[in-house]
């Protein structure tokens, strides 16, 4: 990061004005060879569905942006982290003043780097290879999930006009969309899987396009889109109940989810985090997360941190007027990120825990999950969690009905004490409202979810749990109300200046201010069952 963080460098080769337009000129982006180095034949898919994995995150090696695509942002609104470092003079996301700068890596890598390869796939084999284009249309979903999900309406249908104007999708379109893809890439790898459960995209399954644990198999990829399609329906269950149903009852049909830790989607690489924490020293363990980890004497903290010099779990509370002391002189006194990231070479797309908690909710909602309680899915998803990050057998912790999340006490500054606020402990009762069910379940897979902040901020805002930690100082003059948490990212400033009128069209879409106070239309603030 250093001095470069409000200077976004090189950005893209286009101009977002048309967030498309000029495509001849992007199509050799600098993620992929262009079409005379590849080999003849569908072999020239491979480069932009292998650019399309490694792009979902900018990885540290490629560019030092990562930092401010998620790390800064959704990393710290979720509450699975906090910086130490006081960026702007304490006056950047932590404290609620969304810096322009910081606000618009996820759009720039995803217009740049998935779209634009997404769209090379499709124009070069949706007829004649249509199964890599289902898979092309996988990994956009994926990527342009998280883009919506962070800023609301988008540029997706229109993608790849040549108009000077390129209008914007309202997110009911974009998700809609996202349904609709699935599904079609669904129905077309399904008859290769049924064909042949070991069927792969190429004859040479290790031939390097696949970045994933899913390795090239066809029916891994299956799993992967309905997984993800059963996290899109439960994102817009409280909007859209009718429309959620029928999307999650259809996910969990045919090949179905990813059920076991066997099948779970990591990108094989060093996640970027390890160097934003252990080499950079700019992130560290969030206060809501030790809160709960401890307070819950969760096993799984020696994964997800490193110990402190006095030998305990110790975060920082967002929003914290931080100094040398949180970065260097008294630094050891807070928790790094740990092994889940320093050592794991991986990064986790999609777990069977999470699918287990989907499911959960789901079964709590009247769906049918195929079959399944809420208890047993919500058990499983915990099971599933500590066997993931080694944490043995989980028995003993789900059947705790007396440990509640702790009081967060910062060592440096009494200022940032807060009593604990989700006070829901781990067993499940039948008994119990349904809402408080979901605060069981949320909590349970907010917690086995890290270090994925932008789901962790996604299904906080979409749910109200776990209750989080207010930011100590929020600075954002009134945009972002005190007793609130941030809902969104703005759009990027470049969207004002060179699209204008796609910009006002995305605004009147989102329905209200451009800032960080505005929910997406997917966020209520009421659950519905």
């Amino acid at each position: 990061m250093k001095n470069k963080l409000l200077i976004l460098g090189a950005v893209l080769a286009f101009s977002f004005g048309g967030c498309t337009s000029n495509f001849d000129d992007v199509n050799s982006n600098d993620t992929a060879l262009s079409d005379k180095d590849l080999e003849q034949d569908f072999n020239n898919v491979k480069a932009p569905l292998r650019a399309m994995q490694r792009a979902m995150y900018i990885l540290v090696e490629d560019d030092w942006r990562g930092q401010i695509q998620f790390n800064l942002n959704a990393d710290i609104f979720s509450g699975y982290m906090a910086t130490p470092t006081a960026f702007e003079g304490n006056n950047n996301n932590s404290t609620y003043v969304l810096l322009d700068g910081w606000n618009s890596a996820e759009w720039e890598n995803a217009y740049r780097r998935e779209m634009v390869n997404a769209l090379k796939v499709e124009r070069l084999v949706k007829e004649k290879g249509p199964k890599y284009y289902a898979w092309a249309l996988i990994l956009k979903v994926y990527a342009m999930h998280k883009v919506t999900d962070y800023h609301g309406p988008i540029v997706y249908s229109a993608f790849g006009s040549e108009a000077a104007t390129v209008p914007y999708d309202s997110q009911k379109a974009v998700y809609d969309q996202f349904f609709t893809e699935l599904k079609t890439a669904v129905d077309i790898l399904t008859p290769f899987a049924t064909a042949d459960v070991k069927s792969t995209f190429f004859v040479d399954a290790k031939d390097g396009t696949d970045g994933t644990t899913a390795k090239g198999v066809v029916v891994n990829w299956i799993k992967f889109a309905n997984s993800l399609r059963l996290r899109l329906a439960m994102r817009i269950s409280n909007i859209d109940p009718a429309k959620a149903k029928a999307e999650a009852e259809g996910a969990v049909k045919g090949f179905g989810t990813i059920n076991s830790n066997a099948e779970n989607v990591f990108y094989l690489a060093d996640h970027p985090v390890k160097t934003y924490s252990d080499e950079w020293k700019d992130i560290k363990a969030g206060a809501a997360l030790t809160s709960m980890m401890n307070g819950y004497d969760d096993p799984r903290r020696g994964r997800y941190f490193t110990k402190t010099a006095t030998g305990t779990y110790q975060g920082i509370r967002m929003g914290s007027l931080v100094n040398d002391d949180y970065k260097t002189a008294k630094e050891k006194q807070f928790s790094r990120i740990g092994d889940i990231v320093l050592s794991s070479g991986q990064i986790p797309w999609f777990t069977a825990a999470e699918a287990s908690f989907l499911k959960a909710e789901g079964a709590i909602k009247g769906w049918d999950m195929g079959g399944g309680t809420a208890q047993s899915f919500y058990e499983d998803g915990i099971s599933l969690s500590f066997a993931q990050n080694g944490a043995g057998i989980a028995t003993s912790y789900i059947n705790n009905d007396v440990l509640l999340p702790e009081n967060f006490v910062d060592p440096l500054n009494a200022a940032n004490n807060i009593v604990a606020q989700n006070l829901v402990t781990v067993k499940w009762s039948d008994a119990a409202s349904n809402e408080v069910k979901l605060q069981k379940i949320i909590t349970q897979k907010w917690i086995a979810g890290f270090p994925d902040g932008q789901e962790g901020w996604a299904e906080t805002r979409r749910t109200g749990y776990p209750k989080l930690f207010l930011p100590t100082n929020n600075f954002s003059s009134g945009k972002i109300p005190d007793g609130t948490f941030v809902r969104r990212l703005n759009f990027p400033v470049q969207e004002k200046n060179s699209n204008p009128a796609g910009y006002a069209q995305g605004v009147q879409e989102l329905g209200g201010a451009d800032n960080g106070g505005t929910r997406l239309w997917w966020d209520t603030g009421v659950n519905k069952f």
